[in-house]
């Protein structure tokens, strides 16, 4: 039996040790990721389902390593809108400049992933990323190039819930995908279709909330049979705008859907939908967290690749499965059912045999305890019995002398307790800043403790009537006030006295002082005094009315913000008043950040905030909207004769240089006006009428002011009309390219061709939809699916035995803001076999408005890649020849307006000067829109190399210039 009880306490103690060791290795790994922060950046918000597991999963391997998570959420879903990323750029980097740097960032899905990418130079430089939840590949891709990035891409499991659909549906003919036009939906579009090519034999439909209304949907729906897979992607907006969250999106489907639904992202399972094979976001949330530990501990970003392997798991709903008689056999092993009816022996039967297991164990311990106290009380009962007669003896003895040393302990004990309870009072008191104060209700007397005028600087009596000492303390309505609080303490009309009092301290500053304290009550009951404490609050006060300042200012130039602006403009609207709304737009800001940087770009926002300030009186309100924007509040004025003199006065001021440092930069500025009433009443009418305004201004040249008109709202509408058109067109499909030959002068053979986008189906000119497609940023699409189409179009040729032309497409100043679209070009060669001498890229002079370094660097890196760059419509703004000393261009394309106004004259030259000029730079020549023969003559005599125009040839679809392809034109004769 000892040997059994020795065996036990041998395994407690070796399992101690380990947990000793195990502990002491896990406290070595702290100390690596201790005081370690990292920023998450989520897509979302806190609400959206998929956001909860992440950093569920985030946390479970933080929490234990002592890893500190700052959480801020972009809520794209809700607000896609270009001024919501703006306002979450100045968050975060305001966060950046006020705190302790990151050492990581975690990123969650595509809106996240490209924030980070725009803007890693200037907010994460140097900072490791890790992304996940990325299911536009090529981003990701791209992402993981960098060698401070790495991550995770997201791919829906289509295929294999289409085929567990058709293994549960039987007789399943039809597959029913629902998206909708955000990009995630149109990503989840794109994978379903490439999904279509693997089951010939099912008939796919898909349904996009942006073809219906939610009510148009709902019949649409209400269409299904049971013997479709149904399976739901995401529906958060109609073609009508209207916007409905998830839980909403289960209730309708399932409201609706008269057939089982699977779901490939999170949720919807219990809420009516069947399930599937699922994303698991806790996984992601994981795999994030273990990565960026690997990278504490040591472990280079650039060496970790890129995550392909997308976490998954089944889920299904009991209830669904019952309701469409699908059989159970058809759920893979492993699944999670929720819903389901289980034997409780059978679902506790792990819980169960391991409880046994225990008890079993306890058992045979009790039992060795039992049987050794019972071998210890045989003893102990020996021992007593001997000793029994002795104790009595010396008990007797010592009872007197034991009840003395009682009584001494008894007051000693008390003594101590009373100095450490004077301690703690002391420690209590100092360490908090305050002062202590007891009231007698009976005589109406307070006193104060000592500390009170070291604490606070004032000086007034600690012991006195308590209206003598609050009159020498504050004013007579806050003593009023003190007064009346106690008096409702008293008669149990509050639980505490709780106020906070302002003062003046000796010196002649504003302090603040919170005065809390309760009552003290007699062995009866009764409330005889009352106590507490005076506790200085100065700090906080000045930290609210700081946190209340800037709730209403612009943290960068103190001005209102946007939220003060409408609170005065509400109050104009409510009084009746009338006056003008001006709002203040710099022009070109973009390109002062870009060539200055953003430090500059600061400055002169402060600057201007500034000079607008002094413009400021009684009458004149200024805020700031965000961004380079500012809107003037002129009360008063109901006409513009009342705001010619305020308009001069700005002019004035701005028109001033603004220096920073060494630097001077003079500035434009556009303004819209608009007045009040008499334009609306409504504070968002009336902002849009003064935007109209200002992009009209825009629109014309900058640097001028324009007031509203209602005239300006149909040409609103035609630009939404447009914008709308773009929309439908990227969402369907709805581009197509033309190609217009180039023909030699003096071959007469085609050289190449200019692919010319044009719009199907709808009667828009390129000269309407282009420039409106570079504003709203849809140019960076439209041109990567040019480029796509244009060159899978020469290897169409090239596979029908057409020899290899150069093909010319047009760049657009916007699309610079594509940064990977080089990168993109070359892929696509590639990936075509298209040697890439034969693509050529033309820009236009616009492109010399961002002479940047970095786009001369990308210039420059497109003819290293030995693809051609031309310079389009030459002479058709402010040209200068100077350009092209620095412009790695092959060739200069001379545009119609320069040739019509040398060609129509007997003296050329002025264009064969041109040309020569050109020429003697090692470029070819290019002459467009050439319609007759005489100035065919006339460019060919000055020594132009290639003609376009419709003397040759229109922009043709791709079959007719199959047609032509090898067509000689006849040119001889014509010299």
């Amino acid at each position: 039996m000892k040997k059994i009880c020795k065996g036990i306490w041998f395994s407690l103690f070796v399992f101690l040790f380990m947990g000793v060791m195990k502990e002491q290795v896990f406290a070595d790994y702290i100390s690596v990721t201790a005081d370690k922060r990292v920023l998450y950046i989520g897509s979302y918000n806190e609400e959206f389902l998929s956001v909860s597991d992440e950093l569920a999963g985030i946390h479970s391997v933080f929490n234990a390593q002592g890893i500190d998570l700052d959480v801020e959420f972009m809520d794209t879903k809700l607000y896609p809108e270009e001024e919501n990323l703006l306002n979450f750029y100045d968050t975060i980097k305001y966060k950046l400049e006020h705190t302790k740097k990151y050492d990581a960032v975690i990123t969650a899905h595509d809106a996240a992933l490209q924030f980070v990418l725009d803007y890693q130079e200037e907010l994460f430089e140097g900072i490791p990323v890790y992304f996940y939840g990325i299911n536009d590949f090529a981003r990701a891709e791209t992402a993981a190039e960098n060698p401070y990035m790495t991550g995770a891409i997201e791919k829906a499991s289509i295929e294999d819930n289409i085929s567990l659909g058709r293994s549960m549906i039987s007789g399943a003919s039809k597959v029913v995908g629902i998206v909708d036009s955000t990009l995630t939906g149109i990503g989840d579009k794109k994978q379903l279709l490439e999904a279509e090519t693997e089951f010939s034999d099912l008939t796919f439909t898909i349904l996009s909330t942006a073809d219906y209304s939610f009510d148009e949907l709902a019949s649409e729906l209400q269409k299904i049979d049971s013997s479709t897979i149904v399976i739901l992607f995401t529906l958060s907006r109609d073609k009508e705008g209207n916007y409905i969250d998830l839980q909403d999106q289960f209730a309708f489907i399932s409201s609706n859907v008269n057939a089982p639904v699977f779901r490939i992202s999170i949720g919807g399972v219990g809420d009516g939908l069947l399930g599937g094979k699922m994303i698991d976001y806790r996984e992601f949330g994981v795999r994030a967290a273990n990565t960026i530990t690997d990278i504490f501990g040591g472990k280079d970003v650039g060496s970790i690749s890129l995550d392909v392997d997308t976490p998954y798991h089944y889920v299904f709903d009991n209830n669904i499965l019952e309701k469409y008689n699908i059989s159970a056999d058809t759920v893979p092993d492993g699944s999670i059912i929720i819903n389901e009816n289980i034997n409780p022996l059978v679902k506790y039967k792990k819980y169960i045999m391991l409880t046994c297991a225990v008890i079993a164990v306890l058992t045979v311990f009790a039992i060795v305890l039992v049987i050794d106290n019972i071998k210890r009380r045989k003893m102990q009962k020996a021992l007593l019995e001997s000793n029994e007669e002795l104790q009595q003896i010396y008990e007797e003895l010592m009872a007197s002398e034991e009840e003395l040393k009682t009584q001494y302990e008894t007051i000693e004990n008390h003594a101590k307790e009373v100095s450490s309870l004077y301690q703690k009072y002391e420690t209590a008191i100092s360490g908090t800043n305050s002062a202590v104060w007891e009231f007698n209700l009976e005589t109406r007397l307070i006193e104060i403790s000592q500390n009170f005028e070291k604490i606070f600087g004032k000086n007034i009596p600690t012991k006195g009537n308590v209206y003598n000492v609050l009159n020498k303390l504050t004013e007579k309505e806050i003593q009023k006030e003190v007064i009346d609080m106690i008096q409702k303490y008293i008669h149990e009309e509050i639980d505490e006295v709780n106020i906070q009092i302002p003062f003046m301290n000796e010196k002649g500053e504003k302090r603040w002082i919170l005065l809390r304290g309760n009552g003290i009550f007699d062995l009866n009951g009764k409330l005889t005094d009352m106590t507490g404490i005076f506790l200085d609050i100065t700090n906080e006060k000045a930290k609210e009315e700081y946190i209340e300042y800037f709730a209403r200012h612009d943290y960068l130039t103190n001005l209102p913000n946007r939220m003060d602006f409408e609170t005065v403009l509400s109050e104009e609207l409510r009084q009746n008043r009338s006056g003008a709304l001006l709002l203040f737009d710099v022009d070109d800001f973009k390109s002062i950040n870009d060539t200055m940087g953003h430090s500059f770009g600061d400055e002169i926002l402060k600057q201007i905030a500034d000079r607008l300030k002094k413009l400021c009186d009684s009458k004149v309100y200024v805020a700031r909207m965000g961004g380079d924007e500012f809107f003037i509040l002129v009360k008063g004025a109901e006409n513009e004769a009342a705001l010619d003199c305020f308009l001069t006065k700005i002019n004035q001021v701005i028109s001033q240089a603004f220096v920073y440092g060494a630097i001077e930069e003079f500035i434009n500025c556009s303004i819209g006006i608009t007045f009040y009433p008499k334009d609306s009443n409504n504070i968002n009418q009336l902002m849009m009428n003064a935007d109209t305004a200002m992009y009209r201004v825009k629109k014309s040249g900058k640097n001028n002011y324009v007031f509203y008109h209602e005239d300006m709202k149909k040409e609103l509408r035609e630009r939404k009309e447009v914008e709308n058109v773009l929309r439908q067109a990227t969402k369907d499909g709805n581009f197509e390219l033309l190609y217009q030959p180039e023909v030699d002068a003096y071959t007469g053979e085609i050289t190449g061709f200019e692919a010319l986008l044009r719009l199907s189906g709808f009667q828009v000119s390129p000269a309407v939809f282009i420039p409106i497609a570079e504003e709203t940023g849809d140019i960076v699409e439209i041109g990567r699916w040019v480029a796509k189409e244009a060159i899978s179009q020469m290897a169409r040729w090239k596979e029908k035995g057409f020899p290899e032309k150069i093909m010319a497409l047009n760049y657009s100043v916007k699309q610079l803001r594509d940064k990977g679209f080089l990168d993109y070009i070359l892929a696509l060669l590639k990936e075509y076999n298209i040697a890439p001498e034969y693509l050529e890229i033309e820009v236009t002079e616009g492109i010399l408005m961002e002479k940047t370094e970095a786009t001369i660097r990308f210039l420059h890196n497109i003819r290293n890649a030995g693809i051609r760059l031309a310079l389009d419509d030459f002479g058709s703004g402010y040209s200068s020849l100077s350009y092209l000393t620095f412009l790695p261009v092959n060739k200069i394309k001379l545009d119609k307006s320069i040739n019509d106004k040398f060609l129509d004259i007997e003296n050329l030259q002025v264009m064969d000067s041109i040309i020569s000029l050109i020429h003697g730079l090692k470029l070819s020549i290019t002459a467009e829109g050439i319609e007759d023969y005489d100035k065919f003559k006339k460019l060919k005599t000055c020594g132009c190399n290639t003609i376009q125009g419709y003397l040759f040839s229109r922009p043709l679809k791709a079959y007719d210039i199959e047609q032509i392809y090898n067509k000689i034109y006849p040119v001889d004769g014509y010299t």
